[in-house]
């Protein structure tokens, strides 16, 4: 009976180190080199120094630095594309060149959103990735909520970060997308039904949070290959009008930048384009070609990439990023306080000081008080009064 009891007591217990070994064995396949997390209106990153929350209601992208305590914000967004006729053929568009709008929001697009899931490649290493996609409408104007065109496109985004550094090469040469802390965002627009148009245009907003309210946008300069070009968000170049619009003098490098940054020039963040989108008509493809303007709104940036395409059906494939720059940033509060020692000691004998002097001041009343509260009991005191 003993034995039995031994018998069936040590095959518990084996089962049970396996269950236990086997959990953890679990457990450690469901591990990965980012966190996340996933609900009704976001799925949020948390990758390196980089927490990117990617929104459901159109396809946008808020992002910051995770350790460093004193981070703004960033965000680039797609709210509108356009159809649009060149006018004046210069091969750029203006908003008075716009012949339909295509809305992106929720209010005009059912967006199918994919659970994040998680793969692995040979030089990626792991990466995580979900996907936008939908069905979308041409409309008449800004104003006017009738369908003008539907069922025109489709549309579908893809948002990845991986393990790895991961390069992408084109014509130009090659530029590397880093792993944990760069997103890339790459979206594919499938022309379905026939319009006549002379090409299609993505607007992308940009907004930086706190003091990094300047751009800085790599140009193709006049002597240099490529310049910085400095502007600031806070002016609204909307009141020019319509066919107002600054040209994006594109550089030969492999991918476009725009950069965000504080007023001193220190840059924090940075949105990346490919400079060479491409376009499938009638099974080959091709370069498709890119021409970029833009123009401030008082809070930020409207970027507008137009590709110039036939009325043919077809895809146009766009592949971009963000990411931070980590030289600009203190990463923990430890670290700031270390390097920033000399005004934190400053200000620590400034409220010392300032507290002493709250407390001696208010003695000195109370002391003040209690002398003249003696001195009037004794006038008030009677002439044969001891």
């Amino acid at each position: 009976m003993t034995s039995r009891r031994g018998i069936f007591a040590l095959s518990f217990c084996m089962v049970l180190l396996f269950s236990v070994l086997s959990n953890r064995s679990a457990a450690a396949d469901e591990e990965h080199f980012l966190d996340y997390s996933e609900d009704n209106f976001k799925v949020a990153f948390m990758s390196g120094n980089l927490t990117a929350s990617v929104t459901h209601d159109y396809p946008r992208v808020v992002f910051y630095h995770s350790s460093d305590p004193f981070s703004p914000t960033f965000e680039v967004g797609f709210p509108k594309m356009y159809i649009f006729n060149d006018s004046n053929g210069d091969g750029q568009f203006a908003l008075s060149e716009m012949q339909y709008v295509i809305w992106l929001d929720e209010n005009h697009v059912l967006w199918n959103v994919s659970t994040l899931e998680f793969e692995h490649e040979p030089v990626a290493g792991e990466y995580a990735h979900f996907r936008m996609n939908a069905t979308l409408a041409l409309y008449d104007d800004m104003e006017n909520e009738t369908v003008a065109v539907a069922d025109w496109a489709n549309i579908t985004f893809w948002f990845r970060i991986s393990e790895n550094d991961v390069a992408h090469t084109n014509s130009y040469g090659s530029y590397v997308i880093k792993g944990k802390t760069d997103l890339s965002i790459n979206f594919t627009i499938e022309v379905i039904k026939e319009t006549n148009f002379s090409g299609i245009v993505v607007e992308q907003l940009l907004q930086g949070g706190g003091s990094t309210y300047m751009f800085s946008l790599k140009q193709k300069g006049a002597v240099s290959d490529v310049v910085d070009r400095m502007v600031s968000s806070r002016f609204d170049e909307r009141v020019n009008g319509t066919d107002f619009t600054n040209t994006f003098n594109d550089t030969s490098l492999p991918d476009q930048e725009i950069s965000y940054a504080k007023e001193d020039g220190t840059v924090q963040a940075y949105y990346w384009w490919d400079s060479e989108p491409s376009i499938s008509l009638n099974g080959s493809e091709r370069a498709a070609p890119l021409n970029c303007t833009f123009f401030t709104t008082g809070t930020g940036m409207l970027l507008h990439s137009a590709y110039t395409v036939s009325n043919d059906t077809g895809c146009i494939y766009q592949e971009s990023s963000i990411g931070l720059d980590e030289s600009a940033f203190v990463g923990k509060i430890t670290n700031w306080i270390r390097d920033n020692i000399a005004i934190v000691i400053a200000v620590v004998v400034v409220i010392i000081a300032a507290v002493g002097a709250a407390i001696y001041i208010a003695k000195y009343r109370k002391h003040t008080d209690v002398d003249s509260a003696k001195n009037n009991g004794s006038s008030e005191k009677k002439p044969d009064e001891p």
